[in-house]
């Protein structure tokens, strides 16, 4: 709504807009300002949603550990969903993300939306909190999220972990001390394709990791197998351990379970028969998480599936 008032000689306008900033201006006549506050209020529907995106793009998201992903999933938001991005900042609101979510859900997996979410929510903390948009709640708090897929249960068998490394020698050097390591340690792939000889200390049998996925580094304890692995990496031992990428490194690990006939088998799986290992093993939760990295020990139980036939032989 505007409001016209004198002040001294001029004539200032002032319209209050739910959910935004304020306008305002100032006319030499009361014409000026009559007509300048019809073309504002009839026209003017404030920021658009895109344009929040746009702004964490560039000055928020550089800066964040999960910015890249938080970049992917605002800039294909910008290409893809054009209407929502439209929708007037003041105007935003669960239903938006609603009929996004119902529709999204059909595309991509339950989890990788309820990753975007993440991302749309980040946007409006920020917004919220430091750009002063007008808006007092996030949208995205609260909102139903998609339902998660059963965790999965995959297991190596009797004989796979020896078929892997044999498969993996013949096809790439480095791929095999790389799986070795996963299955020893617990490592995530990204982990292992940014390891550094200098942070690997072979007497103490530790592998520092400075920055991890929860954004805090973490001292990682080797076994003589994992020690060993990392002998079989080429020379020079500086800089990288591995020369591969970790996409190549993706690639590599694909065609040698293709050649094993573990077709379903994924890397990440390795961290997973890593984790049941060490039960297996008998450490305990803490000791468990102090090596996988995990903050909330719930979810480490996701990535943990011990044999019910093992742990009969406990019972007796």
């Amino acid at each position: 709504m505007a409001s016209i008032s004198v002040r001294g000689t001029k004539w200032q306008v002032k319209i209050r807009r739910k959910g935004q900033p304020q306008l305002s201006a100032t006319f030499a006549t009361e014409q000026e300002a009559i007509r300048w506050a019809a073309e504002h209020e009839c026209t003017d529907t404030g920021p658009k949603v895109g344009e929040l995106f746009k702004k964490y793009i560039t000055q928020v998201a550089p800066h964040r550990k999960s910015g890249e992903w938080e970049r992917r999933v605002l800039q294909r938001m910008l290409r893809k969903e054009k209407t929502l991005c439209a929708v007037p900042i003041a105007e935003f609101g669960k239903s938006h993300l609603a009929e996004w979510r119902d529709r999204r859900v059909t595309e991509v997996l339950g989890s990788t939306v309820g990753r975007e979410l993440d991302a749309i929510s980040s946007v409006f903390k920020v917004a919220i909190d430091e750009w002063d948009i007008g808006l007092t709640a996030n949208p995205v708090r609260g909102l139903r999220r998609p339902k998660l897929p059963l965790p999965r249960e995959v297991r190596l068998l009797a004989g796979d972990d020896e078929r892997l490394i044999e498969k993996a020698i013949d096809f790439n050097r480095e791929i095999a001390p790389a799986i070795i390591l996963a299955i020893e340690t617990a490592m995530r792939q990204g982990e292992i394709a940014k390891l550094r000889w200098e942070n690997i200390d072979l007497e103490a049998r530790t592998a520092l990791l400075p920055m991890t996925k929860n954004g805090t580094a973490r001292k990682v304890p080797l076994s003589r197998r994992a020690v060993e692995a990392l002998t079989w990496c080429p020379p020079p031992h500086k800089g990288r351990v591995f020369k591969l990428t970790q996409h190549a490194m993706k690639y590599a690990f694909c065609r040698v379970r293709e050649q094993c006939g573990l077709g379903t088998l994924r890397f990440h799986d390795l961290r997973h028969e890593a984790a049941s290992r060490l039960f297996e093993k008998g450490l305990n939760v803490i000791e468990v998480a102090t090596i996988t990295g995990h903050k909330n020990l719930k979810h480490l139980q996701r990535y943990t599936h011990l044999r019910a036939e093992d742990l009969a032989k406990k019972l007796g």
